[in-house]
């Protein structure tokens, strides 16, 4: 990025995508063997294609950018690479209130029609007017979006700098026509035969099992090698090991224990796996209620958490235990660290800490061996799905440590359609989650603490699932909204304050640095992301993946 008269300029180029049209005609023929792949285990499948509804196919399977596409690819594993997409560029202004994207030429919707700035414009406003659609916590504009020529210019109440990634990368584009033919826009049924997207892919049959996506004909990017991809419905984690071992499945995103010998081992010249580190793994509290409203509770939890046996024994080595109450994610973050909080946390439970700290808040062990005070006991579910055995295997584990240690933690197994419903309308008292991942600390942060994002307990939320309400950390996640993401020194700056409220009064609790889980086989395509070319989290999921898709190879 540079900057030039007090305007802050994005160094994104209007390029041609010749990493995406290279992949060529001649690559893909009618012939091709269909692509196989899922993303998320235990879903069950409804013919809902809308990409604002968190309860429906594509949402629940992470695949709606087979259909719809964001304007820009941002590679959340190298911070500040960026492909342009559906705008060829973008440009700061007015002290990181406005943004102006300058949108691409010659690209259709999956219909024939063209794809238009006044497009992009609808999909922004009616996000804006339709609290429930803003699945990515995109922030309130302060006037509605407008175009001027090929560009369409949006207007912020404060600086955005560090929402880029959401409101460029995350939010995917749907036609003008979307908000008027579906409503309510957040709960409204889009059927397979009527998806219209500008991606490389339609459905063209759906099944309770299996969905079916054929290459989009009027694709501005090309051709993919993969003339069918299919989307399969898998139960459990260990049922896709098997799939993926028959050779059912090309691509899949799980934790599977014994990768390696299930999985790897099987033919090492074409079965692999890319766990890149994506985000960090938290216990979310509801804070409302009793007693994890109290942050000795909450602290004396996080003592008796023993962090390095979730990482060995709950995921199977595949990720390793938190170093740091921050909520940053390390060593990717390490720059934003502050120094009192590195190693702040054992990897191990200490017993002999969680007494002292409940005891030095009043609590007293009553006779069923569990500490109380006021006759109320520290009692507590862990809402995981089954069918995400290693996040249900981690629940047990932190259930038999905690209640050891005086607090009364039990499992809750769901199927993962509840844990979504659940997590959103904070019908929980605590769920392991995955944190939102991101090039710098504000995608964790907002995701956590923004209560702008949240909704009353019962209201579906797109953020702060947990309900923490905070007006001084409000302000500072603005601070940090409002920090030019290229200074290093100014975002560490604006982010320890929101470190230091993770760490000392622990909204969420960091368990794990969680892994971006990417099973794949080359038997049939190459090009996949890879340790040694990681040129994008790798997991087959939104929005990376038409990106990702557009650089395979028959094998």
């Amino acid at each position: 990025m540079f900057k030039k008269a007090g305007v802050l300029i994005t160094a994104v180029a209007c390029v041609s995508l010749g990493l995406v049209t290279s992949v060529g005609l001649s690559a893909a023929s009618a012939a091709s063997p269909p692509l196989v792949l899922e993303g998320n285990t235990g879903v069950t499948f409804t013919n809902n294609f809308n990409p604002y509804d968190s309860n429906s196919f594509c949402h629940e399977m992470s695949v709606c950018s087979l259909v719809y596409e964001p304007l820009f690819q941002f590679d959340t594993i190298k911070a500040g690479v960026v492909h342009p997409w559906l705008a060829t560029a973008y440009q700061w202004s007015n002290g990181g209130k406005t943004l102006t994207f300058t949108i691409r030429s010659g690209v259709k919707w999956s219909n024939g029609a063209a794809f238009t700035p006044a497009d992009v414009a609808a999909t922004f406003n009616g996000v804006n007017d339709n609290a429930a659609a803003n699945v990515n916590g995109l922030p309130p504009l302060a006037s509605p979006a407008t175009v001027n020529g090929n560009q369409v210019v949006l207007t912020y109440k404060t600086p955005e700098y560090s929402n880029i990634v959401a409101i460029a990368g995350d939010q995917l584009m749907v036609p003008s026509s979307f908000w008027t033919t579906f409503s309510p826009v957040a709960t409204a049924s889009v059927s397979n035969t009527q998806a219209i997207g500008t991606g490389p892919y339609v459905p063209t049959s759906y099944s309770s099992s299996v969905v079916d996506y054929s290459v989009n004909a009027t694709y501005w990017g090309g051709t993919p090698a993969a003339s069918e991809v299919q989307v399969l419905s898998v139960n459990t984690n260990a049922n896709a090991a098997t799939d993926l071992a028959d050779g059912t499945l090309t691509w899949a995103g799980n934790d599977i224990a014994n990768v390696n010998s299930i999985f790897v081992n099987k033919d090492k010249a074409t079965n692999h796996t890319f766990f890149a580190p994506g985000n960090t793994v938290t216990l979310e509290l509801n804070v409302t209620k009793a007693p994890l409203n109290n942050p000795k509770v909450r602290e004396a939890i996080s003592v008796g958490i023993n962090r390095r046996v979730l990482g060995i024994k709950g995921e199977s080595g595949y990720e390793k235990p938190a170093t740091s109450l921050s909520g940053l994610i390390l060593p990717n973050q390490a720059a934003y660290l502050g120094a009192q909080f590195r190693n702040d946390v054992r990897p191990t439970n200490d017993p002999a800490m969680v007494r002292k700290i409940l005891t030095s808040a009043g609590y007293k062990k009553n006779r069923q061996g569990f500490y109380a005070k006021n006759g109320k006991e520290i009692k507590f579910t862990i809402e995981d799905p089954i069918a995400y055995s290693d996040y249900y295997a981690d629940a047990q584990l932190m259930s038999s440590e905690l209640r050891s240690e005086g607090i009364d933690a039990t499992v809750y197994g769901v199927q993962a359609s509840q844990w979504y419903t659940d997590s959103a309308d904070g019908n929980f008292t605590s769920i392991e989650h995955w944190g939102n991942g991101g090039t710098d600390p504000y995608t964790q942060f907002s995701n956590w603490l923004d209560y702008t994002t949240s909704a009353p307990i019962g209201k579906s939320a797109v953020g702060d699932y947990g309900r923490y309400h905070n007006a001084a950390v409000q302000r500072d996640l603005s601070k940090l909204a409002a920090t030019n993401p290229s200074d290093t020194a100014a975002v560490k700056a604006a982010s320890l304050p929101l470190e230091k409220v993770v760490a000392t009064t622990l909204p969420v609790i960091p368990l794990l640095y969680g892994a971006t889980w990417c099973e794949y086989s080359t038997a049939t395509y190459t090009g996949f992301p890879t340790p040694s070319n990681p040129y994008m989290d790798p997991a087959p999921g939104d929005p990376q993946m038409p990106y990702i898709l557009m650089q395979l190879k028959r094998a």
